[in-house]
């Protein structure tokens, strides 16, 4: 008896049964990729030409990625359109950094990588949770 129940339930089996109704878009990590930003130095101004668009990709607040950026870089800023400009002129490196700290924050689960995660309010505190694991940890939104 106990033969039979190996053979239905092998390891092998399993595993591809569990791969074949795992999502598409979580099982492909790969998929995730965020626009370069398009920097410039005009003046005593350096504008992210393309914010909008590197912001539609993390699919986050504007107005709290751009407050991030501007308290990573320490200056102040104003956005027009699809662009923002900070005060100074901050090199290129400076600004990709504070991206990718605001994704590695505010995105990237912690447990597994995964970029699919969201926010969550549970009682007064706010909970980034993963969709692809199903991990949860606290983020404070306020900056």
């Amino acid at each position: 008896m106990a033969d039979t129940a190996d053979s239905d339930f092998d390891y092998e089996s399993l595993l591809d049964r569990a791969r074949a109704n795992i999502p598409e878009g979580i099982s492909n990590r790969a998929r995730w990729t965020l626009p370069t930003p398009e920097i410039m130095i005009e003046g005593q101004n350096t504008i992210l030409r393309n914010f909008q668009d590197v912001v539609s990709h993390m699919e986050r607040d504007e107005n709290h990625v751009f407050q991030y950026i501007q308290n990573e870089l320490g200056t102040s800023g104003s956005r027009d359109g699809p662009r923002a400009r900070f005060k100074g002129r901050i090199p290129p490196k400076r600004i990709r950094r504070a991206i990718g700290s605001y994704v590695t924050a505010f995105i990237k689960c912690h447990q597994c990588g995964a970029p699919d995660t969201h926010f969550q309010k549970q009682d007064r505190t706010t909970l980034l949770k993963c969709q692809a694991c199903g991990a949860t940890r606290p983020v404070k939104l306020k900056l």
